[in-house]
């Protein structure tokens, strides 16, 4: 007589290991899924401090060239930012090392003749992200600094 505990025609499996592939798949597609959400929001957040940092550092660029106003470097700035999931309006935008209305204008005499452009944005998740202490999102930073070319 054979024993119950062998391996069963077919490719069945004996009785003891019945659903074990599906024990195992529910403890591995959660991992799966955080690891999965983590990528995609950590991809997200990625792109937009790169797109952070190269509209300020466009923004004081063009501070620092032709002359314009503080004005026409903030609109310089949100021109160039381009980002997934952010608005170009919603990051806040700092102009420091000279005075507006021309950044540029009597750098020759100062002690520090750079334009800096900061630019900040909240980044809230993409896909909501279920780890405790993580909160719902990063505050991002781009920075732009350039000297003055004309006075």
């Amino acid at each position: 007589m054979r024993s119950r505990r062998h391996a069963r025609a077919g490719g069945a499996r004996a009785g003891g290991e019945r659903g074990a592939a599906a024990v195992e798949l529910a403890l591995v597609v959660p991992l799966f899924l955080l690891i999965l959400i983590g990528i995609i929001n950590v991809g997200v957040m990625v792109a937009q401090q790169i797109a952070l940092g190269n509209a300020a550092r466009q923004a004081a660029r063009y501070a620092v060239v032709d002359g314009p106003t503080c004005t026409d470097v903030e609109a310089q700035a949100r021109d160039a930012l381009s980002a997934p999931n952010m608005d170009s309006s919603a990051p806040t935008f700092s102009l420091s090392g000279g005075p507006c209305p021309k950044p540029c204008q009597g750098s020759a005499g100062r002690t520090d003749p750079n334009v800096t452009v900061t630019l900040r944005y909240t980044s809230t998740w993409v896909v909501p992200f279920p780890v405790p202490g993580l909160g719902t999102g990063r505050t991002l930073e781009g920075k732009g600094r350039f000297r003055c070319e004309f006075s």
